[in-house]
């Protein structure tokens, strides 16, 4: 009696805990779909779209649960939990409709919630029924969720994703309060799903992270690759053009003809070849060729392969400026002119002196870079290339909407867009016409690819959201665009995670429903594949799952093994290509600083040499910087001496070199490494090789191996060589001679300006002797017509000095031209300044001034005031001077003219007899004047 009323009180609790557990159970689940209703609708109410199922359907099982707890109140638990259990799965099952894309996270919640429900509130006896209906209704959303199409609901995975991991926690943890109390079966079926699940739903994850960057990797590269190839394509396009614009602008025709004057072109045998030459040229492409023509050197057009545009001024047009103004052939940008699209490369013509007489001109119609673009794009819907100039964002070529083509991407403003199409940078239209299908997604995107490569961005064209990259060309500040739809890029990727996702589900109900027995033996495999996983996530990439069986785990570590194979030999290759990459690098970056420190040496030696002024230094300062900077073990310069038979040694700086240049060593022009040099001005290089060992049999440089030998010149002129030898075989080569041209070129300016320093020296120099002469003379000749000695001014007064004042003193100023001031002491009791008046270095005068004490200690603003004081009065006197002179020309011509005047007032011959004594009388009084008339036989006889 006594045990059925302990059993029946046990039954009575367990029955009590149950429905606490259910009521609980039922009002913790009523508050959290009530807060997802509320979640629902305030996101929608933001968005101005609520997503109405979403919310009836939450509020619905809010409702649903709060009424189970009441009857779980009631005492009604396990209708209470049934109700509970079955309204949640069955309505879960409209999940994949509402929600879609959703399905892995709302099945394992639906799973682990309706296990939950099973455990806290049904008895034991239907424990393994909710159990099994749980993990199928999960599994079944999951799959339905992979299989169904989008219907377009609106949702937030976000949430989704928070509640399942909130509510997974929260039920496991009351799993695993109530697992002593489950039934072994529900032991084994909860531990094997469990340990099944977790590593399947880990291994998923990964393996869906996985692939789809492995995916998206490869998408990437593939993008850049397409992208890289459509640059190269137009960069060879235009190289290739420029260069051969290059080659045809130097045929003989052309020349000939421009080389004509202009009134005997006309008619010309010459001006028919050049036609010849022009027709052939357009015939290698005459689908996009529009014309070829000969342009003068004002920009007329001369001949043209279309008729209509000979005669146009083409002088204003940036193929014609940019080609007179550089002297390089020219490649130009799309240029809209009028209702035209047109490419055009340009190249100078030059005679055979070097000077530009015309232009040649291509024009080529723009729809060549359609065809290119065309040529180079994939056959792919999912894809579209672009062609796009940088400054003005058109689309240049453009494989997607034709409509869009010579569109910008940019919104620019009327006065940027009149802007551009006054450059011929945009085609004539509105701002409406010309921006069509602007994207400013695009315009930033291309603005920071640099930083980053690959960007997101919508395509009117190909109607979806687009991945997008692009390459920069080098010809032109353009750049190739490539854009794939992300519904192309995704697909595979979904594909995956659909595959992923239902093989997982498989080896879960599988192990689940069959293998409850082999539960351990099973999960081993999936520990191990876990394992395998982990590895790779920490970056061990040669890690592989070992493979025991056929089944789908054994699929599924083959898959890894596969993948890491991938994976490896992508970076073995990328590795690679890095370790080629960083050759060819280092490569240049020696190359580059080679040529910096040849640059730098260059830029020291120029401004030493140009600091020097004297020829017999500069030469040998020459020599001993260029093999000091450059390490040659002997260098010589040689210059063309007057006669212009030999190239004479001037300067060396090795000890061969030296006895050379005491002996007079000179080689005859045109034999020889240096006398050909000097003779034709081209450089010349030899090496210890073939032919050219013939030129290193010279006793001096026994050591020499190689030799370079670079011209001098002045204006065209070539004035001498500069010889390098090294002793080192095939030391040198055409990019040393680059940089020495350039040292070259300048030690020519330098010898120049020394020389024509010497020579304004030496004029200077005559000039001032000539000058002193002459001003010595004509001071001479003022003071003894002037009488003028000087003039004495004491604090009496001023007198004028009749006789010279003499003094050693004075003496020694006049002779020296320096200043001398003495001051008082015990043996001079008078002191006294003595500074001379100089003008222009020469001494005319000098300024003597006595202290008025015989104390007298002279300071030094006192001498600076008196030598002040001296050169004004130079200047004072020489004015003075130049002036007298002046006005005594000026009376001079003023007396001839009047006494020209007065003998031309009279034309009797007695009277100007008379009025010429008189006038001359007058002009020199006390001067006996005799006019006297000779025959012509008198005169004859005189003379």
């Amino acid at each position: 009696m006594s045990d059925t009323y302990a059993t029946e009180q046990k039954t009575i609790k367990q029955e009590e805990t149950r429905r606490t557990r259910t009521i609980w159970v039922s009002v913790i689940i009523g508050s959290l779909f009530a807060l997802i209703s509320g979640i629902l609708f305030a996101q929608g109410a933001d968005k101005f779209a609520v997503n109405i199922w979403g919310l009836s359907i939450a509020t619905l099982l809010s409702l649903i649960s709060f009424i189970s707890a009441w009857m779980a109140w009631r005492g009604r638990a396990t209708v209470a939990g049934a109700l509970l259990l079955t309204s949640i799965l069955l309505i879960s099952l409209a999940i994949p409709v509402i929600a879609h894309g959703q399905g892995v996270a709302i099945g394992a919640l639906v799973a682990i919630l309706g296990m939950g429900i099973t455990a806290a509130t049904l008895p034991l006896k239907y424990s393994t029924r909710g159990n099994t209906l749980s993990l199928l209704v999960g599994a079944l959303i999951i799959v339905l969720d992979q299989l169904l199409p989008d219907f377009g609901f609106y949702t937030e995975p976000i949430y989704t994703q928070v509640f399942a991991i909130v509510l997974s926690a929260i039920f496991i943890f009351i799993i695993a309060r109530q697992f002593n109390e489950f039934t072994l079966r529900a032991k084994l079926a909860l531990a094997f799903a469990t340990i099944t699940i977790i590593p399947l739903v880990i291994l998923g994850i990964y393996n869906n992270y996985v692939t789809a960057q492995t995916l998206t990797q490869e998408s990437h590269d593939r993008l850049t690759s397409l992208a890289n190839s459509l640059a190269e394509t137009f960069d060879s396009f235009y190289i290739q053009q420029t260069e051969s614009i290059r080659t045809e602008a130097r045929q003989t025709a052309l020349i000939d003809y421009l080389s004509l004057a202009p009134q005997d072109r006309e008619s010309s045998v010459e001006k028919s070849k050049a036609e010849i030459t022009l027709s052939l040229f357009q015939r290698k492409d005459p689908i996009f060729i529009d014309s070829y023509a000969v342009l003068d050197a004002t920009g007329k057009n001369l001949l043209d392969t279309s008729a209509e545009h000979i005669g146009g001024d083409e002088s204003v047009r940036i193929y014609f400026t940019q080609v007179i103004k550089t002297g390089a052939p020219f490649a130009s940008n799309v240029i809209f002119i009028g209702g035209k699209k047109s490419v055009y490369f340009s190249a100078p013509i030059k005679n055979p002196a070097n000077q530009i007489i015309g232009v040649l001109r291509v024009e080529y119609r723009a729809t060549i870079l359609q065809s290119m673009a065309r040529a180079v794009a994939p056959n792919d819907s999912d894809i579209t290339v672009t062609l796009m100039d940088r400054i003005s964002y058109l689309r240049l070529a453009y494989t997607g909407n034709r409509d869009e083509l010579f569109k910008s991407y940019k919104s620019f403003n009327t006065l940027e867009v009149v802007a551009f199409q006054s450059e011929g940078r945009m085609p004539p239209g509105t701002p409406a016409e010309v921006l069509v299908g602007t994207n400013a997604k695009v315009v930033d995107g291309i603005n920071h690819l640099d930083a980053v490569p690959f960007f997101d961005a919508y395509s009117d064209s190909l109607g979806v959201n687009t991945v997008n990259t692009g390459a920069k060309l080098k010809t032109q500040n353009w750049i190739a665009l490539v854009r794939e739809s992300y519904t192309s890029s995704a697909a595979t990727i979904k594909t995956q995670t659909r595959n992923t996702i239902l093989i997982s589900l498989a080896l879960a109900g599988m192990a689940i429903l069959l293998a409850l027995g082999g539960a351990q033996i099973l999960a081993s495999p999936l520990v191990a594949l876990t394992k395998v996983a982990e590895q790779i996530a920490s970056g061990d990439i040669s890690a592989r799952a070992n493979i025991h069986t056929q089944d789908e785990i054994g699929a599924l570590s083959h898959s890894f093994n596969r993948m890491t194979d991938e994976l490896n030999a992508t970076l073995d290759s990328l590795e690679g290509r890095v370790a080629e990459r960083t050759v060819d690098l280092e490569a240049a970056q020696q190359q580059s600083e080679k040529r910096a420190n040849e640059l730098e040496a260059i830029s020291e030696i120029s401004k030493i040499v140009a600091s020097e002024q004297k020829l017999e230094t500069l030469l040998p300062l020459i020599a001993r910087l260029v093999s000091e900077r450059f390490g040659f073990y002997h260098t010589g310069i040689f210059l063309i001496e007057e006669t212009k038979q030999f190239a004479v040694l001037q300067a060396a700086n090795s000890e061969g070199g030296k006895r050379m240049l005491a002996r007079g060593h000179k080689l005859e022009l045109g034999h020889g490494i240096v006398g050909n040099v000097a003779q034709s001005g081209e450089h010349r290089i030899a090496l210890d090789v073939g032919t050219d060992s013939v030129y290193f049999n010279n006793p001096d440089m026994p050591t020499t191996r190689s030799e370079m030998a670079l011209p001098l010149k002045i204006r065209n002129q070539t004035i001498g060589a500069l010889d390098v030898q090294s002793e080192l075989a095939s030391a040198f080569s055409e990019s040393d001679v680059k940089n020495l041209s350039i040292l070259a070129d300048q030690i020519s300016i330098a010898l120049e300006n020394t020389r024509l320093f010497e020579q304004t020296q030496q004029a200077l120099s005559e000039t001032q002797t000539l000058y002193r002469q002459n001003l010595q003379k004509d001071w001479a000749t003022f003071i003894g017509e002037e009488n003028l000695v000087g003039y004495r001014q004491t604090m009496k007064g001023g007198t004028k000095l009749k006789e010279t004042i003499e003094s050693d003193e004075i003496r020694r100023v006049t002779n020296s031209g320096a200043s001398l001031y003495i001051n008082a002491d015990a043996n001079v009791q008078e002191p006294y300044i003595v500074v001379p008046i100089k003008l222009r270095g020469q001494v005319i005068g000098v300024l003597n001034v006595k202290a008025p004490t015989q104390d007298r200690q002279w300071n030094a603003d006192e001498i600076n005031l008196v030598e002040a004081i001296s050169e004004r009065l130079s200047i004072a006197l020489e004015n003075a001077r130049l002036i007298q002179e002046s006005q005594r020309q000026v009376v001079k011509q003023q007396t001839i003219r009047d006494m020209t005047e007065k003998i031309s007032s009279s034309i009797n011959l007695k009277n100007v007899l008379q009025i010429a004594v008189e006038e001359l009388g007058r002009v020199l009084p006390g001067s006996e004047v005799v006019l006297k008339l000779t025959s012509t036989d008198e005169a004859s006889q005189q003379s």
